[in-house]
C-alpha cells in the first residue's frame, strides 16, 4: 500500500469521492490529511492532526484505514468518537458510501457499552420473582413486549425508566457467559460475535478508554485506532483512569442482596433458613447505616459546596470496612454452601463486588495512589469520594501508546496559538508527527467577529446588566438565530431573568432533553438558545438556522475545581506558570469549539461575538485571538448590524430558494 496511489485516486479531481459524493469539490487540506494518515499507518506511528471545519476530515481517515484493512496491512481497527451525533454518521453514512463502492469486503460495526443491551437472564429472573417495583410498572408492558420482538436487545429501540433497565440490562460482572441457559439468545453475545468477525468498529471514547483500563478486555483485540474529536481525550482518559466510592454504588450493591423492600438475590435462596436469613438482612441493615453515616460526614465536609479537594489521609472515619469485611465472608460462605452453579456464580459477583468497594474505600480515604488529587462532589442524591489522576501522558504512553501500532488523533480544536505543542505535551506525545490543516472557509468573509471593548469584568455589579443588554441587541440584529453559550448556569440564569423576549422566543438548556430543546429551536425560526458546556461542542446548525454565536465569558477552567487545581500546583512545582502553561491554553481549545458552531458549510454567514472585554484588555487576549480564525471585526454596534447585512445580502438565500 503505497501513500500517493490511493490519494490521488480517491481524491484528485476524478477520484472516486467525486463518483459517490454529489457536487464533491477536491481540497488541498483533504489530500495533505488523507496522505499523513496513510504514512502513519505504513510507519506504524503517531500522528495529530488538526483539520478545521469543512476539510471532510472523516473521509481523509477513512479511505487510508479501510485501504490498510482491504489490503491487510492490519488486520482490524477502531475509530473513536466522542458524541453520538458523529458515531451515527460514520458507521449510517460515511462507511457505507465508501463500502458499498470500494471497500465490499469489509465488515464493520458499531460497539456499545454491555449496560446497552437487555440480559434476557436477569429479566427472567427479575419476572419470576417479582423484583420489578410498583414503580416500574408505568415502563413495564412496553418493556416486556419490546422483549419478545427485539432483534438487537439495544436500549436505544426503546426508552424504559432508568430504574427499571437497570434490573434487566446486562452486568458485565454478572455475566454467566457460556454458562448461561440464554447463552445462544443472548443480544450482546450475537454483537461482540459480530464484532469478532469485523474488519472496522466504531466505538467511542468512553468505551475506548473503559477498553484500556480493563487491560483491553472489552473490545476484540485491534492493532490501530484513530480517536476523532481528540480535544476530549483527556478528560474522558482522566475518567477511566481513576478511581471512585460513592453512597449510590454501594446501595446498588446492598440492594442486589437484600432490598429495602425485601427483594434481593439472598431472598432467593431457598435453602437459607429465616434465622440465618433474618441475620444476614440485619448485617446488610447495618452496612447500609453505616455508609448512610459515612457519607453524610462527606456531605457536611463539603458544606454545600458540589466539589471540594480532601487533602489529608484518612479525612473521613472509615467506619465501613469492618463491617463490609463482614459481609464479604458471609458471602463466602454462601458461596461455599450453595450447590448450584448460577446461584454460586451470582454469590461470587457480589462478593467481589463487595470487595471491590473495600479495596477503593480503603485506597481512596487513605490517599495510597501516588500523583492522584482526592476530592469529593455531592451531585443530587450522589456523594462520592474520589481519586483521580493528576497526569494522563504517562499512563497513555505505557497502556496506549506502547500496545498499538498507528495511532491517529484529529479533531477541528487541537492547536493553540498557531501550535500542536500544547496537545502532545498533554496527551504524551511528543514524538507524534503533526499536520495543521486551517478550514478551507473564508472566515473572513462569511464571519464577524465583534468585540464590545467598554464590557464591564465579571465582577463589577454593572456586568449582569450590561451583558444582557448586548445578548439582547444582537439576537435583535440578526433576527433571532442566536446560540448564547455560557459558562455557569448562574450567569445563564440571571440573564434569562432580565432579558425581555420582545417576540423572540428563548429556549435554556434544562428546559427539556437536549435533542428536543434543539429540534425546538430548529422550528422556532425567531429564536435563541442558551447553554452552558453541553452547547459549545458538537452542535451543527448549518445554513439558515444560525446567524449568531455569543460567547458570554472566556472558558477558563474554575481555579479551584480539584482536578484543575492540582494540575495547576503541579506544573508550579516543575517551575512552569501554570496560568499561561495550563489555564489558557485550554480555554483557548474551548473558545474555538464554541466559535466553530458558526461556520459549518461554504456559504453560511454570521456574527461571532465575545463579550468578555479581556480578550481586548488583557495581555492573554492574543493568545486567543491567534487561535481564532481570521475574521473581519467590529467594535460597536453599529458596525456590527452593516457587517452582518452586508454578509446577509451576500450569502443568504432568497424566499424562493429557503423553499
Amino acid at each position: 500500500m503505497t501513500e500517493r496511489g490511493p490519494v490521488k485516486r480517491f481524491f484528485g479531481p476524478d477520484g472516486g469521492l467525486s463518483e459517490i459524493i454529489e457536487s464533491y469539490e477536491p481540497r488541498t487540506e483533504q489530500e495533505r490529511m488523507a496522505g499523513a494518515v496513510f504514512r502513519a499507518i505504513e510507519d506504524e506511528g503517531k500522528l495529530i492532526v488538526e483539520a478545521g471545519t469543512g476539510v471532510g476530515k472523516s473521509m481523509a481517515y477513512l479511505i487510508p484505514v479501510m485501504e490498510a484493512l482491504q489490503a491487510e496491512v492490519i488486520e482490524r481497527a477502531v475509530i473513536s468518537t466522542y458524541t453520538k451525533a458523529l458515531q451515527r454518521q460514520l458507521i449510517e453514512k460515511d462507511i457505507p458510501l465508501l463500502a458499498e463502492r470500494f471497500f465490499p469486503e469489509l465488515r464493520y460495526v458499531i460497539a456499545l457499552g454491555s449496560e446497552n443491551y437487555l440480559c434476557l437472564r436477569r429479566l427472567g429472573l427479575s419476572r419470576q420473582h417479582g423484583l420489578f417495583d410498583p414503580s416500574d410498572e408505568g415502563g413495564l408492558p412496553a418493556l416486556m413486549k419490546w422483549s419478545e420482538e427485539t432483534e438487537t436487545g439495544l436500549l436505544m429501540e426503546i426508552s424504559p425508566p432508568l430504574s427499571l433497565w437497570r434490573k434487566v440490562c446486562r452486568e458485565p460482572d454478572n455475566c454467566h457467559g457460556k454458562d448461561c441457559r440464554f447463552y445462544r439468545a443472548c443480544h450482546y453475545q450475537e454483537a461482540k460475535a459480530e464484532e469478532r468477525k469485523a474488519h472496522l468498529i466504531i466505538a467511542n471514547h468512553h468505551l475506548f478508554f473503559a477498553n484500556m483500563a480493563s487491560g483491553w478486555n472489552v473490545l476484540s483485540p485491534f492493532e490501530m485506532a484513530v480517536l476523532d474529536e481528540a480535544h476530549e481525550v483527556e478528560r474522558v482518559a482522566t475518567d477511566y483512569l481513576g478511581y471512585e466510592i460513592s453512597n449510590t454504588r454501594i446501595s446498588y450493591i446492598l440492594d442486589n442482596l437484600i432490598s429495602r423492600r425485601g427483594r434481593g438475590l439472598l431472598m432467593r435462596l431457598p435453602w437459607l433458613d429465616e434465622v440465618r436469613l433474618r441475620e444476614l438482612s440485619g448485617l446488610i441493615d447495618r452496612v447500609r447505616g453505616q455508609a448512610e453515616r459515612f457519607f453524610r460526614e462527606v456531605s457536611g465536609f463539603l458544606s454545600g459546596e458540589k466539589a471540594r479537594r480532601v487533602r489529608q489521609s484518612g479525612a473521613f472515619l472509615d467506619i465501613l470496612s469492618e463491617h463490609m469485611e463482614q459481609l464479604g465472608e458471609e458471602l463466602h460462605s454462601l458461596y461455599e454452601e450453595s450447590v448450584d452453579p448460577e446461584e454460586k456464580r451470582e454469590l461470587r459477583t457480589a462478593e467481589e463486588r463487595v470487595g471491590g468497594v473495600i479495596e477503593t474505600l480503603k485506597a481512596v480515604n487513605g490517599q495510597e495512589l501516588e500523583g492522584h488529587v482526592y476530592w469529593a462532589e455531592e451531585e443530587g442524591r450522589r456523594i462520592r469520594l474520589v481519586a483521580t489522576p493528576i497526569e494522563v501522558a504517562d499512563r497513555l504512553r505505557e497502556e496506549l501508546f506502547n500496545v498499538l501500532g498507528p495511532v491517529i488523533f484529529t479533531s477541528a480544536t487541537l492547536s493553540v496559538g498557531g501550535s500542536l505543542d500544547y496537545t502532545k505535551s498533554r496527551l504524551g506525545m511528543e514524538d507524534a508527527d503533526t499536520l495543521l490543516l486551517h478550514s478551507p472557509f473564508s472566515y473572513r468573509d462569511q464571519a464577524l467577529l465583534y468585540l464590545p471593548g467598554d464590557l464591564p469584568p465579571p465582577d463589577s455589579p454593572e456586568y449582569i446588566r450590561r451583558l444582557t443588554d448586548e445578548v439582547q441587541a444582537i439576537i435583535r440584529t440578526v433576527d433571532g438565530k442566536t446560540l448564547v453559550l455560557f459558562t455557569s448556569y448562574a450567569v445563564m440564569n440571571q440573564v434569562l431573568d432580565a432579558i425581555e423576549p420582545d417576540g423572540f422566543r428563548i429556549f435554556a438548556q434544562g428546559d427539556m432533553e437536549n435533542y428536543s430543546l434543539m429540534e425546538a429551536f430548529k422550528k422556532a425560526g425567531r429564536a435563541a438558545l442558551f447553554g452552558t458546556y453541553t452547547f459549545w461542542q458538537g452542535i451543527d446548525l448549518p445554513g439558515d438556522l444560525l446567524h449568531a454565536v455569543i460567547i458570554t465569558k472566556l472558558p477558563f477552567a474554575v481555579p479551584t475545581e480539584p482536578v484543575t487545581e492540582a494540575r495547576m500546583e503541579a506544573l508550579k512545582e516543575k517551575g512552569v506558570d501554570p496560568f499561561h502553561a495550563f489555564q489558557v491554553p485550554q480555554a483557548a481549545i474551548t473558545l474555538k469549539q464554541g466559535v466553530g458552531r458558526l461556520i459549518r458549510r461554504r456559504n453560511d454567514y454570521g456574527v461571532v461575538a465575545i463579550l468578555d472585554s479581556r480578550v481586548l484588555q488583557r495581555s492573554y487576549g492574543r493568545f486567543f485571538m491567534d487561535t481564532l480564525p481570521e475574521m473581519e471585526k467590529a467594535y460597536k454596534r453599529e458596525d456590527l448590524k452593516e457587517s452582518f447585512m452586508k454578509r446577509r445580502k451576500r450569502f443568504g438565500r432568497t424566499p424562493l430558494q429557503r423553499k
